[in-house]
């Protein structure tokens, strides 16, 4: 088994809560990885990603993360990463990482995605606006750079695959969340693109009032790991079809406030 660590929506404004730094303290005592699923600040300032970096260096093991909205917010996207890589981040942003983990190869794509709807494979239809548009436009883009990091992974001999987003590709993990904002917390383009391959787990954030598992009409297992949602970092035992709802106990979780 590979334990996953994951959690998402730190939203830091610049000091740091103590139920986070207990939440990552003695993390590498229960997990082999931490990803965070973005919005690791609450603005995209330089001061907040410092800030980041002082609670993320705490974590004693490899850390993979995406961007959020609010993180792309930062007009000094270099700076912003190269203080997170100081902590041992790596942002992932349409690109890949394979990992292994005592022989077992994971192989890890981030992205950190956008919102567009679900309709018409999920959901109300979507009033169409300008705005909409434009996101309908951006979620194509980012559903395309997760397919290229998808087909980079294919072609690895990896053992188990990891999609990690910010928004949602399904309205399963949506939750409680007003209908009338699921344009504005993921797409369904990004769904098609998991089903297309060989993927064993997605993790996303984003959705603060949403539910912690869905799956994909294929039956992939996609897991809301927002804080908000989560109340902590949630630890995911990654193994072999453990992934999928047909097999017994696929959705155990483990919460650390």
């Amino acid at each position: 088994m590979v334990r996953i660590a994951a959690i998402g929506d730190f939203h830091i404004r610049g000091d740091i809560p103590e139920v986070l730094v207990d939440a990552l303290s003695g993390l590498d005592e229960r997990a082999d990885i931490l990803v965070v699923t973005g919005d690791i600040t609450n603005s995209g300032r330089l001061i907040e990603a410092e800030a980041a970096a002082e609670l993320l260096s705490v974590v004693k093991l490899p850390i993979l993360a995406v961007m959020g909205n609010h993180d792309r917010r930062c007009i000094r996207r270099k700076a912003f990463n190269q203080i997170l890589r100081t902590a041992g981040v790596e942002m992932l942003e349409g690109t890949t990482r394979v990992i292994s983990f005592d022989g077992e190869r994971v192989g890890f794509a981030g992205v950190g995605g956008s919102g567009g709807g679900f309709w018409p494979d999920e959901g109300p239809e979507t009033v169409h606006n300008k705005a909409l548009q434009r996101l309908s436009i951006r979620a194509r883009r980012e559903a395309a750079r997760l397919e290229s990091a998808l087909t980079q992974l294919s072609e690895e001999d990896i053992d188990q695959t990891v999609v990690i987003t910010h928004f949602a590709p399904i309205i399963a993990t949506l939750g409680r969340e007003p209908v009338v904002k699921y344009w504005l917390l993921g797409n369904c383009e990004m769904a098609r693109v998991i089903d297309r391959f060989p993927v064993d787990l997605v993790l996303h954030g984003h959705a603060h009032l949403g539910s912690p598992i869905g799956h994909t009409s294929r039956g992939v297992l996609v897991r809301n790991v927002a804080q908000y949602v989560t109340g902590g970092v949630v630890i995911h035992e990654l193994g072999k079809s453990t992934t999928r709802s047909d097999v017994p106990g696929w959705s155990t979780i483990e919460r650390y406030a």
